[in-house]
């Protein structure tokens, strides 16, 4: 069975809790909003869940299963060359700031019809997904341990801590982090930190030792120290760059 839907379009739609299945001659996307959905592709079971993307690509066919009351975004898609390397892996993680405006899109979606600003979102999602830095889906076990580090980077992490939460042992959890993350524990939750004080150097005025604090640094100079060696300037000297372009533009 071949679906036609409008193409080059953001929709939301529920899928019915019986195996069904077709084809389109387009590519499709696939984001749950709420709940997950089994999909059957050339004979594979997949199983898509919140902060996960599917792509489907042109007649490719498809069954689909999933609860009535769940709720997925759905892009129908002409091109996806704009996925880059991510068409490498038909089935990937979004990051933080892509599943935080999926959420803004579904409430625009959900509240409000004005074409303009859908063909808006629609062309941002675009440009957000393809420049997402790839990420590899992560083992179930680390799932609960990557939304701990992120809820709160300026909490002082254990090793033991975080593999407590993935009931692993400190070398098992180790092991899996990296292969999943691409580096230890530390180093990871230290990226974190300094990509979120480079927003709040950039985009605020929030003064340097509450950002040193809110990163997870008691002592503003071991801060100023990891974040110049990072960006290659001090946080005062980056923040007043960034101002005199600002100005420079202005006027």
């Amino acid at each position: 069975m071949k679906n036609i839907e409008p193409i080059n379009h953001l929709f939301i739609r529920t899928y019915d809790s019986q195996l069904e299945g077709h084809t389109h001659d387009y590519h499709q996307i696939l984001i749950p909003l709420m709940g997950n959905i089994r999909m059957v592709i050339s004979n594979q079971t997949i199983n898509v869940s919140y902060g996960e993307v599917l792509v489907i690509k042109k007649g490719v066919q498809h069954q689909f299963q999933a609860r009535e009351d769940f709720r997925f975004l759905v892009i129908n898609i002409e091109d996806i060359g704009f996925l880059g390397s991510t068409l490498n892996e038909a089935h990937f993680s979004m990051d933080e700031k892509t599943l935080l405006y999926i959420s803004f899109v579904e409430k625009q979606l959900t509240s409000a019809y004005n074409q303009q600003i859908k063909g808006i979102m629609f062309e941002l999602l675009k440009e957000l997904l393809g420049n997402m830095q790839m990420s590899k889906r992560l083992d179930t076990r680390l799932t609960a341990v990557v939304h701990t580090i992120k809820n709160d980077i300026a909490t002082n992490h254990t090793i033991k801590s975080l593999a407590d939460i993935a009931c692993l042992s400190e070398s098992q959890f180790k092991v899996l982090f990296k292969e999943h993350l691409g580096c230890m524990p530390y180093a990871y939750i230290t990226n974190l930190r300094m990509k979120s004080a480079l927003g709040l150097i950039l985009n605020t005025d929030t003064p340097i030792a509450i950002v040193a604090e809110k990163c997870g640094y008691d002592n503003v100079s071991a801060f100023i120290r990891r974040f110049s060696s990072v960006y290659h300037q001090t946080p005062y000297r980056l923040r007043c760059n960034n101002q005199n372009m600002k100005h420079t533009r202005i006027s």
